[in-house]
């Protein structure tokens, strides 16, 4: 059976949550995790011949002391790089992976880095494509 691992992140505030799949560049959004995920889920393609997964990664950054999860992607508009901080649900892009941190960093520091941050959880989700139905098995990572 054809399966892929997707890693779903969340970020949850008092209002909803969202999902953002980083490999599809697909995000949701939902009243809770659950609602959010399974509005994700309907976003993978139901065949490997329809997916395309980009490249990303999570790379440690401090922010005022604290170590924070930031995600790295390749931006696909400005042939450069984005460096989005879940926590702050700010990002900065730049033409480097360095360029994106910094610029993301500054952004934070406008917008006040005392203000409230979300919490970003994340879930390691199997998806099996099989049978044009897209079916998941969930676990949960803590970072």
């Amino acid at each position: 059976m054809p399966k892929i691992n997707l890693l779903f992140m969340f970020e949850n505030n008092p209002e909803n949550c969202s999902c953002y799949i980083p490999a599809l560049r697909q995000s949701a959004i939902g009243t809770d995790i659950q609602d959010a995920k399974e509005k994700a889920l309907e976003l993978i393609p139901t065949s490997f011949e329809n997916l395309v997964l980009l490249d990303n990664y999570f790379e440690d950054i401090q922010v005022a002391g604290e170590t924070f999860q930031a995600l790295i992607e390749k931006s696909e508009e400005t042939d450069g790089f984005i460096c989005y901080l879940p926590n702050f649900r700010l990002g900065g892009s730049g033409e480097t992976v360095e360029e994106a941190k910094t610029n993301a960093l500054k952004i934070i520091e406008l917008q006040n880095i005392k203000t409230d941050r979300y919490k970003a959880t994340y879930q390691m989700v199997t998806v099996d494509l099989s049978d044009s139905n897209v079916v998941e098995h969930t676990e949960q990572i803590v970072w």
